[in-house]
């Protein structure tokens, strides 16, 4: 396949890591672990053992990736590892549920916590405008990633620079102006609870701030020299993401202490705010615009392949499995998924935040799916080809998101309800998918019609 077709090499895959893992929960969950944990020992502990833990599921990304370099990543991998019967419509319900609730719901959430910041720098706006706003900076990226898989992939690697830069500059702040005694006085606050609890407490919201290098997966078709630049880029993305979180809260200790980190509602902006003084606040909302931004474009940049994966397989409309011969891009469905972030920004979040936990114990059962197709791949003795995820990290992945699985069930039986819902649903379109393309040709386990 031709450099023109596939684009996109490892610095890109690196920065949809980037770009999908940071967020604007590190500006904010440093203060709440630091709340629950009873020493700076604790709190830079947790931070590198999920680092750690995240890397392992990362590994299990990157091998698979490097196993089935096609675009569409973890529905591929479903599709694939679960064989011909089960295979695929674990697949189409694994895309169902990404489709319809959490890719334009965290679209729908992030564009409107980018246009809110926006509007702190630039002055209120009336709330009829607000909605209005969120949808136009999803159709902005839609748009720009409607222009081709070069123009997204740039806009990629900048918000991935960017992102980088403000966490450089916290950083900064605190080498300059924070202090090492402060990095590990003890607290002097006395924190209930055990080793476990606190392991327990801690781990659940970093590994969440931790989460997201499968996005990079959804592009391996337009990767050039995938086997090799998909398993590099998403060790080289999460590692740099490791080492700048871990850098993040020594900053944040250093200038805040255990004690003040502990009793800050915004640790980003406390820390700005004894270097910036007034500006403090504008130039948090500035970090959380090219985080929100970053958040966006990885999004539009990757799922559509998704789309595109199951619209070749004929379980979607037959025209979203169509790349444009010019852009590279399955226009449509970038398209597609556009058109359904800005009706979740049309639904409203309060109704977003329902189904999002809703389907929170689905989305983690899958995720943990992924590590059994790598499981059932080493148990059969199917070659890799140039990484090999220790079988450790994978059992480490599968356990942890079952357990993600089962406690969100536990936490959350009503909305667990509305996902069971959006699963029947699903199902009754993949019966619906499933008969069109068996009258069209037989869907085989590859993907192919016969």
């Amino acid at each position: 396949m031709s450099t023109d077709s596939r684009p996109l090499g490892l610095v890109h895959v690196a920065s949809i890591v980037v770009g999908a893992i940071v967020g604007v929960g590190i500006f904010f969950t440093p203060a709440s672990l630091a709340k629950a944990l009873p020493s700076p020992t604790w709190v830079l502990g947790i931070w590198l053992l999920g680092g750690i833990v995240s890397l392992s599921g990362a590994l299990v990304f990157a091998e698979l990736g490097a196993r089935f370099p096609r675009a569409g990543g973890v529905y591929v991998f479903l599709r694939e590892g679960f064989g011909v019967r089960a295979g695929p419509p674990l697949a189409f319900l694994y895309g169902w549920i990404e489709l319809l609730v959490v890719q334009p719901g965290s679209m729908a959430v992030i564009a409107i916590v980018l246009v809110q910041n926006v509007a702190y720098l630039t002055g209120p706006l009336p709330a009829s405008l607000q909605g209005g706003a969120a949808v136009g900076a999803i159709l902005a990226f839609t748009g720009a990633n409607l222009l081709g898989l070069k123009t997204g992939g740039r806009i990629q690697v900048g918000t991935a620079a960017m992102k980088l830069g403000a966490l450089a500059l916290l950083i900064a702040i605190g080498v300059v102006w924070g202090r090492a005694a402060l990095v590990f006085m003890p607290r002097s606050t006395v924190v209930e609870g055990n080793a476990w609890s606190w392991l327990v407490v801690g781990l659940i919201p970093v590994l969440f701030s931790f989460g997201g290098a499968y996005h990079a997966t959804y592009v391996a078709g337009s990767v050039r020299d995938p086997e090799r630049s998909i398993p590099g880029g998403i060790v080289l993305g999460i590692s740099t993401v490791l080492v700048g979180y871990l850098a993040v809260n020594v900053a944040f200790l250093g200038l805040l202490g255990h004690e003040g980190l502990a009793h800050s509602e915004s640790p980003a902006a406390d820390v700005a705010a004894r270097v910036f003084g007034p500006l403090a606040g504008k130039a948090l909302a500035v970090v959380i615009i090219l985080s929100a931004s970053g958040i966006l474009n990885t999004i539009c940049l990757g799922f559509p392949f998704v789309i595109y994966a199951m619209a070749q397989d004929g379980l979607f409309f037959k025209r979203a499995g169509r790349l444009h011969p010019k852009t590279g891009r399955p226009a449509l469905a970038v398209a597609i998924q556009g058109l359904f972030a800005s009706a979740a920004v049309v639904i409203g979040a309060a109704q977003i935040d329902v189904l999002m936990a809703g389907i929170a114990f689905a989305d983690a059962a899958f995720q943990g799916a992924v590590a059994i197709v790598l499981l059932r791949m080493r148990w059969a003795g199917a070659p890799a080809s140039h990484l090999r995820a220790p079988i450790v990290a994978s059992l480490t992945f599968l356990v942890l998101e079952g357990g993600l699985a089962v406690g969100c069930l536990i936490q959350k039986p009503r909305e667990s309800a509305y996902g069971v819902g959006v699963l029947v649903v699903g199902a009754l379109a993949w019966l619906v998918f499933r008969r069109r393309s068996s009258g069209e040709g037989q869907v085989t386990s590859n993907g192919s019609a016969e």
